[in-house]
């Protein structure tokens, strides 16, 4: 299995992200794509004990570096992994293993992490998790490993994408997630990185058009207070959060001096 990992700007993990490659048996080889790096991420990945392929893009964007990356990459299955997840090199074993025939793309469970979030934060996951379209969803793991077939039908991808892995998702329909596989997802810690956050995953859905509080998931999030798997306080949280951040899209508006976002996914 060839891995591409995309990375920005992280010198801080990127070495904990190579070494948990290196414990994997699948992997035969990986590239690193220093994309758009003010950082010392691809001096540090070069000096890497597994020697992996380290390519610097100037360009900003992570459709060109992930481009980059796989026009490098021979073998299949084939993973896309970030470089600020946490993942084991035995679970990216067990993503891989589960592409076989009937199977072109596998991702693994994902897991929240609420630790220091706000009451509003904690409301909003409490229907988010529950959500049909996020399990079915590749989208916000930050990692997917793809057939051959599926690569062909996806790459290159249109230099324009914001959500790879929601792309991916829309696109490949015969996928499975892998239940011994977990990823761990930071939350925003306040209800402002969470709108940021969401208002970022709405722009990259002007494309994909995945679940939402609209249509059919709106019908969703209140089959979930119909059937008590969520409160009123927790649904009227997670609506208005979605529809303030589809509301700054469509007039192409964001938050003001909210702060900045450090946790790493976006889920």
């Amino acid at each position: 299995m060839d891995v591409v990992v995309p990375a920005h700007n992280e010198e801080s993990g990127i070495t904990a992200c190579l070494d948990r490659l290196a414990e994997s048996i699948e992997v035969k080889r990986v590239v690193v794509v220093a994309n758009a790096c003010s950082d010392r991420t691809a001096e540090l990945a070069r000096n890497h004990h597994s020697n992996p392929d380290v390519i610097v893009v100037e360009q900003p964007g992570k459709a060109l570096a992930l481009n980059a990356g796989d026009a490098l990459c021979e073998g299949f299955p084939r993973a896309y992994l970030d470089a600020d997840i946490d993942l084991a090199g035995a679970d990216l074993d067990a993503l891989a293993k589960a592409v076989v025939p009937g199977v072109d793309a596998s991702y693994p469970a994902s897991r929240i992490d609420l630790d220091g979030t706000s009451w509003l934060v904690r409301r909003y996951y409490a229907v988010w998790q529950r959500l049909p379209s996020v399990s079915r969803s590749s989208a916000g793991r930050g990692v997917y490993v793809l057939s051959e077939a599926a690569h062909n039908l996806l790459f290159p991808l249109p230099e324009d994408l914001i959500s790879d892995d929601g792309h991916v998702s829309r696109t490949i329909t015969n996928r499975t997630v892998v239940p011994t596989a977990v990823v761990t997802v930071k939350a925003p810690r306040d209800i402002r990185s969470l709108v940021r956050r969401r208002l970022r995953v709405h722009r990259g859905n002007t494309r994909i058009q995945q679940s939402s509080a609209t249509g059919s998931g709106l019908a969703s999030v209140f089959n979930l207070l119909r059937t008590r798997q969520a409160y009123v306080t927790d649904v009227a949280v997670f609506i208005s959060v979605t529809m303030l951040a589809r509301i700054m899209v469509s007039t192409r508006r964001g938050p003001v001096d909210w702060g900045t976002d450090h946790s790493s996914r976006t889920p």
